[in-house]
């Protein structure tokens, strides 16, 4: 009669010749009666983890408990031939083995022995989290990337409790910092960004989960839905910004946009979620960048709407039709003469009519309409000005995107030398909230346009985070006082002291002051007794096609 034993020397050969690891035990006893060398190998691998000195040539006869930490579990399935063959993925240590258990059967069908099958899978395993790991987070931030992150998104829609939140986070001029220090310098503060997202923490029965989907754009699955959870939740994000980031050897303060969506309120499928979060991000930064918005329906037709106008606008700037440049006049408040024009332009619709300004220069400043736009104005505002014979210089604003890019300085020379103008009769106007402050570059930009002759003028001062300080490094002549100081000056005496304080210290910086949107008597008195050396307004005169101006009220003079 065949029994185990006589079985092994039978197939010797062909069991010291496979190529996985074969350990045979008898059925009886429970020890082990045969181990080929890939056997030896592994135990070899793997034997620093027992608590005893295991030879590997000499396993023969010993009990197979020894490797089990529950034997009466082992014995169980091995003294049985019903419960094979039997299969199972053993972690031993920091190696994992794909086991196999059969049935070694005499020809009469009596169970003699089990066959155990050991694979080291362990470099399969890795090879395959590397594989996972590629597929689902980002090379440079290790953050779940999109793929990972509608999966876990779809997984919350799926399941029982149908509620969270996606919250979708930009940087705020993040690729002015690409432009100007290049994507090294770039990628370190996505990576240190990133880093402070990794560090915020939530409730412990709650789930948060930041993914970057490219660029510097972020988003966030929150287990919560309700505003006053999301709302905090943000609140946490943008305070990540409170600490300076390194910026090519510099310190730089960073700001987000977030636009929030909540499910199921705001959508029940993934791709509209996050499409409803990329709405209100929209938002949020048409708002002023910095803030936080959430959802709502009308923002959808708001994205049709912004859709149409760009397709138009594009279309006028790109045959020239439709734009029309209106100038208003900037005058030297003690003699009453024009010394620059102010170029604003104007978008006259054959289905809409006039389009504000302020509806189509917002949409323009979210795509790549708005350096054409300002490259339109500029060309076409110093040809304007060659007409004027009073010899007053032209102002022209010029978009936050510009600055910083290596392109502004060439562009400007070359349409000068296109229209003829001098440089001495241009001035490029740049806001302050275009957070000068923050870009050696930007000021590298502006000094050398100085130092083409062209004229630079500081707008809207006092609506951004300039400081006077600030403001003695960079090559201004002049700086605008932004009209709400003048509007609320006749009735909110604080308003007319920042605009006095302002004159004065401009003066003693060498720089000359204008106040914007005098329309009264009133308040062109007030703002020449308190310094100012231009004003800008109606009441000098309303924007025209050529440049000219005039008002009944001053035919007299403005002594």
């Amino acid at each position: 009669m065949l029994d185990a034993f006589d079985f092994i020397q039978l197939h010797t050969g062909i069991l010291d010749s496979l190529p996985v690891a074969v350990i045979i035990v008898d059925s009886q006893t429970f020890n082990i009666i045969y181990v080929n060398d890939g056997a030896k190998k592994i135990i070899e691998s793997i034997k620093h983890i027992f608590d005893f000195d295991l030879d590997v040539n000499n396993l023969i006869g010993l009990s197979v408990d020894v490797f089990h930490k529950n034997p009466a579990y082992q014995r169980r399935i091995l003294s049985d031939a019903k419960n094979l063959p039997h299969y199972a993925r053993v972690g031993i240590g920091d190696q994992t083995l794909d086991l196999k258990v059969s049935a070694v059967m005499d020809p009469a069908g009596r169970y003699l022995a089990s066959m155990l099958t050991l694979e080291n899978v362990t470099a399969e395993i890795v090879s395959n989290q590397k594989l996972y790991h590629m597929a689902h987070y980002d090379v440079l931030t290790d953050l779940p990337n999109r793929v990972l992150f509608f999966k876990k998104l779809s997984e919350f829609m799926d399941g029982v409790v149908k509620k969270c939140s996606v919250i979708y986070i930009d940087l705020d001029g993040f690729g002015i910092i690409n432009d100007t220090y290049g994507h090294q310098v770039g990628d370190r503060v996505i990576g240190e960004f990133a880093d402070r997202l990794k560090a915020i923490e939530v409730e412990e029965e709650q789930y948060v989960m930041f993914s970057r989907i490219g660029g510097d754009e972020f988003l966030c699955l929150f287990s919560e839905n309700s505003v006053e959870e999301v709302s905090a939740l943000s609140g946490r994000i943008i305070s990540v910004f409170d600490a300076p980031f390194d910026v090519g050897g510099q310190k730089m303060w960073l700001n987000a946009s977030i636009g929030i969506a909540l499910m199921p309120e705001h959508g029940i499928l993934a791709d509209i979620l996050i499409g409803h979060a990329d709405l209100a991000l929209s938002e949020a930064k048409r708002a002023g960048k910095g803030r936080v918005c959430f959802f709502s329906e009308d923002l959808v037709t708001q994205a049709w709407e912004q859709v149409r106008i760009s397709k138009k606008l594009r279309s006028a700037l790109i045959n020239e039709e439709e734009l029309f440049l209106f100038f208003q006049p900037i005058v030297e408040l003690k003699t009453g003469r024009a010394v620059s024009r102010e170029t604003l332009v104007r978008w006259n619709n054959p289905l809409r009519g006039w389009v504000s300004p302020a509806e189509f220069i917002p949409i323009a400043e979210q795509s790549d309409l708005i350096e054409l736009l300002d490259d339109f104005v500029l060309e076409k505002a110093c040809l304007a000005a060659l007409s004027w014979q009073d010899g007053a210089r032209v102002a022209v604003n010029i978009s936050a995107r510009h600055l910083g890019r290596n392109t502004l300085v060439p562009k400007v020379a070359f349409i000068l030398r296109k229209t003829s103008l001098p440089p001495d009769r241009l001035e490029i106007e740049v806001t302050e909230t275009a957070e000068l402050h923050l870009l050696d570059r930007v000021m590298e930009d502006l000094h050398a346009l100085r130092r083409m002759g062209v004229h630079i003028t500081l707008d809207d001062f006092g609506t951004g985070f300039s400081s006077l300080s600030q403001i003695r490094f960079f090559p201004f002549g002049k700086i605008k006082i932004d009209s709400s100081f003048v509007r609320d000056a006749m009735e909110r005496p604080e308003c007319a002291a920042v605009i006095g304080a302002i004159a004065s210290i401009g003066q003693r910086l060498g720089l000359r002051v204008v106040a914007e949107g005098v329309e009264t008597q009133a308040q062109h008195d007030l703002v020449t007794a308190e310094g100012c050396s231009e004003g800008q307004g109606y009441f000098y005169g309303a924007p025209s096609a050529d440049g000219r101006y005039g008002a009944p009220c001053l035919s007299g003079g403005l002594d």
